[in-house]
């Protein structure tokens, strides 16, 4: 290799040819069409999800009586992106302007829509997709830019093959645009960090203020942008680059311009968060923005706090709505109040440290997971230098911070939750590819690991093979869907998705007469099944169909055939794990056909097992 002049200089690729950089966009369309394709099949066959239910009707809402207030703990953009197409198309709802709990919002808009309320969930699901391969779009260029091109192929294969990041593209929820809007945010923030301007300030702002509208789970964005900001921004007082070719399409990463002048930095900094706050006020039509904070009504003991804390300044005017601020007294009343939560087949009443790592172990695909700790020895070899290993640290800084907060909240009932972190993994997991970057290194180790990281690649589609049950994923470590519920329970299995699914089971197998405690929000009977209560903690024969969460003694409430309440205590159908389903619908409710003979032959187990566990 021909020595550079200056030792710590790079020696710059030439240009792609055009042909190339077409044939890196196809490769790109291919993985995000085929993603979009997947979700867009899901989003036709699936149920509305549990808390889909009623997310879109109340998007509905806020288009036609202009109100805030029906679930404040949710920002109203993507509730007013998924409605665009019900206002569009004139669908029905029956809401008043007077405010209605959220339940009983979505139950109304089904029943007021009849048989097209599918159609509309479906229509509202189509616009959730796009953002899924927006997404998939921002994580090419980020990490061609830090890492070439086949690091951003690999990147965005991983995306576009991870189930768990398609089956939330496929439903009216927070968590994919959150993901969206948090992965924007950190891209924005790596261009003005590497060069600082008033133009890509505001772009960050605006980002960071769309990020916070999806989900106020965002607001923690504001403090780790400012670390990562100073993390990619600090130099080495030693050099050392080496004098390595860079990737093809990799930008020189001594590209970084001088840092603006403190008080001009200070400035875009400001003119950033005040463009966010702007946008979060817009979006909410600036409803009650400047109430003082004396003149806030709080409910959670935290909320409180802090109003007394800020007494003796409570004339000063809060710049944010009032239903904004709300939705934080909200979100400390549900992480106040007791969730039973379940890992590894134990139910607890409090969080579980190793809930979200472990949940990671389990939904990612296992060639997902090696080369994510393949992008940890890509950090030092085979091109080691202090650019890379900033960036790797703002990569782990980002990928780690949610989960790390989120294990201590016992609001702990999905992986969905830390969904925001799963691109920036890929992104890490990219450097993986280096080893296909460079044939030429002589050593044996290179080249067998080279072998591993193509079969990796080549096998990363395989965990698309269940299609369309991607929402039950589970890994081989796990024991796939069908033993996913003898680890995580919850939205990460069985969030109500099969239910029509069940229904044409029904009557292909014309089964009339079935006990059924279905984990979701779509009364049974407003589809056409006819089924009874399932008898609680004593098998009785017959046809049962039981949601693998109360399989597993997940505490629940469902509607039955007469549209009661009925409750579901902890434990209560745990029964049903002794006997052998006839089959499964989605990996997400089991069928059971119970006589007589087995239930004598169990008699004992069930008599020892009886209770919670």
């Amino acid at each position: 290799m021909t020595t550079n002049a200056n030792p710590n200089a790079r020696t710059l690729p030439s240009l792609p040819r055009r042909s190339a950089a077409r044939q890196f966009w196809w490769i790109i369309a291919i993985c995000l069409i085929i993603q979009g394709a997947l979700a867009v099949d899901c989003a036709r066959k699936w149920t509305p999800t549990h808390d889909e239910f009623w997310h879109l009707p109340i998007g509905l809402r806020i288009w036609k009586t202009g109100r805030f207030d029906d679930d404040v703990i949710n920002p109203p953009l993507v509730r007013l992106w998924a409605a665009i197409p019900l206002v569009i198309g004139g669908a029905s709802t029956s809401a008043d302007d007077a405010r209605q709990e959220f339940g009983d919002i979505g139950k109304n808009f089904w029943k007021s829509n009849g048989e097209k309320a599918r159609f509309w969930f479906f229509l509202g699901r189509l616009m959730i997709i796009p953002l899924a391969a927006l997404s998939g779009l921002v994580i090419a260029i980020w990490t061609r830019a830090w890492y070439g091109e086949r690091s951003a192929i690999l990147a965005v294969l991983l995306w576009a093959c991870c189930p768990t990041v398609l089956a939330n593209s496929a439903i009216v929820t927070h968590d994919l645009p959150l993901t969206a809007g948090w992965l924007v945010t950190l891209f924005t923030l790596v261009r003005f960090a590497e060069k600082p301007c008033w133009r890509r300030s505001l772009q960050f702002g605006a980002a960071l203020g769309i990020a916070i509208l999806t989900k106020v789970t965002a607001i923690v964005l504001i403090p780790l942008c400012i670390v990562l900001w100073f993390v990619l921004r600090f130099k080495s007082s030693v050099s050392t680059t080496m004098n390595v070719p860079l990737a093809e399409g990799q930008t020189p990463l001594t590209d970084m311009t001088p840092v603006p002048k403190k008080m001009v930095l200070v400035a875009q900094w400001v003119a950033a968060f005040g463009l966010a706050v702007f946008l979060i006020n817009a979006c909410y039509l600036f409803h009650g923005t400047g109430r003082t904070i004396a003149s806030l009504n709080f409910v959670s003991p935290q909320m409180n706090a802090i109003q007394q804390s800020l007494s003796w300044v409570g004339w000063l005017p809060v710049p944010f709505p009032t239903d904004f601020i709300a939705a934080f007294d909200r979100l400390a009343q549900d992480l106040d109040r007791l969730h039973p939560v379940y890992l590894d087949n134990t139910w607890s009443s409090q969080p579980f440290k190793s809930y979200y790592a472990k949940a990671l172990a389990y939904k990612l695909p296992l060639g997902t997971i090696v080369l994510i700790l393949f992008g940890f020895v890509g950090v030092f070899w085979p091109r080691p230098s202090s650019e890379d290993r900033r960036r790797a640290l703002f990569l782990l800084i980002a990928a780690v911070t949610l989960p790390i907060l989120a294990s201590g909240s016992a609001n702990q009932i999905g992986i969905r939750y830390i969904l925001s972190t799963f691109p920036v993994l890929f992104i890490f997991a990219g450097q993986a590819a280096r080893w296909l970057a460079y044939p030429r290194i002589p050593t044996i180790f290179n080249v067998y690991l080279r072998r591993v990281v193509w079969a990796l690649v080549i096998a990363a589609p395989l965990s698309l093979r269940f299609h369309p049950h991607h929402l039950a994923y589970f890994n081989e470590l796990a024991g796939g869907p069908a033993n996913g519920g003898w680890h995580l329970a919850d939205s990460n299995i069985d969030w109500g998705q099969d239910l029509h699914g069940l229904r044409d089971y029904l009557v292909e197998h014309k089964i009339s007469d079935i006990g059924l405690a279905y984990y979701g929000t779509v009364l049974p009977s407003s589809i056409g099944i006819n089924a009874h209560d399932p008898p609680f903690e004593r098998p009785k024969p017959g046809w049962y169909a039981i949601s693998v969460n109360f399989v597993h003694g997940r505490p629940h409430v469902f509607g039955n055939h007469e549209g009661a309440s009925v409750r579901v205590g902890l434990g209560q159908l745990l029964y049903f794990r002794m006997f052998t389903p006839v089959t499964s619908i989605g990996y997400s409710i089991n069928i059971y056909y119970l006589t007589y003979r087995e239930i004598e032959e169990h008699a004992r187990e069930y008599q020892e097992q009886l209770g919670p566990p």
